[in-house]
């Protein structure tokens, strides 16, 4: 229902009321003065729409929409302002696919702190996508922003690794009390320049092998991490950084063990999930 519409219906429904307390005021007026009761009632109902009409004419003005509040965000920290935000390896401004941006309601400073903190997150997950679990107060990455930004107050640090934090660039792992980054941080380490190692060729190609493996036998289809790299044909780094975001789609699933390899991982498995959308 529009706005207009239901501001007139209410309207129509006041003067309804009014005109039916005038004839029951009226009712009982006669009673007690010379006066008929269709006089009574045209008074009281005409005093109750003049006054229903002042009411109308004070609310309309009262609540005239101002500019702040048709949406538009004042303080110059939302996502649109891309100032040391969005940046592409030569320094301009870039748009991705994901369009993430800083956390809103972030001054000048705490995006730069934000900034940074998810760069370095992004540094640390390529070195071990598979085992980069900060803890839930993230002391480390903390630590690292306290000795970048000696001028800035650790309140400010905190305030951002809180931010970050509701605004899902950190999620808990399942089951356990450390943390984890998410996809939305890789989409906004590349807004701010970092280059990604992720190709939807190759998680494709991740998806044949492992899909193979299952058709041959679907009842132990999983894949050795280093036979899953040489069927792949890419580097590690690569194929493992591609695996940990289909891993994070629901696509695959991985195994870890005692003494597993440097990935983090020792075998991968496609889903049922990720058997459907290979097919």
């Amino acid at each position: 229902m529009s706005v207009g519409k239901y501001v007139t219906e209410r309207f129509i429904g006041k003067l309804i009321l009014a005109w039916l307390a005038a004839l029951i005021l009226a009712g009982i007026g006669t009673v007690y003065t010379p006066f008929s009761l269709v006089e009574i009632a045209g008074v009281i109902g005409m005093l109750g729409t003049l006054g229903i009409l002042a009411i109308q004419v004070h609310n309309t003005s009262n609540n005239r929409v101002e500019p702040e509040d048709a949406g538009e965000y004042v303080d110059g920290t939302d996502r649109s302002d891309t100032s040391d935000d969005v940046v592409n390896g030569d320094g301009d401004g870039a748009s991705t696919e994901h369009d993430v941006g800083a956390t809103e309601g972030l001054s000048a400073t705490e995006r730069r702190v934000q900034n940074e903190l998810i760069r370095e997150s992004y540094r640390r997950f390529t070195e071990q996508p598979f085992t980069f679990w900060p803890s839930p107060q993230g002391e480390r990455l903390r630590s690292y922003l306290n000795d970048e930004f000696e001028d800035v107050d650790e309140d400010v640090i905190d305030k951002v690794w809180r931010f970050s934090k509701d605004d899902g660039f950190f999620k808990r792992r399942p089951g356990k009390r450390s943390l984890a980054i998410t996809p939305t941080t890789l989409w906004r380490a590349k807004e701010l320049g970092e280059e990604l190692q992720l190709d939807d060729a190759v998680q494709d190609e991740i998806l044949d092998v492992l899909l193979q493996s299952y058709r041959s036998d679907p009842t132990y289809p999983r894949v050795d991490r280093d036979e899953l790299i040489e069927a792949v044909g890419r580097s590690s780094d690569v194929v493992d950084h591609n695996l940990w975001l289909l891993r994070e789609k629901g696509y695959v699933e991985t195994q870890a063990y005692i003494n597993s390899s440097d990935g983090g991982y020792s075998e991968a498995e496609i889903t049922k999930l990720g058997r459907q959308v290979s097919q």
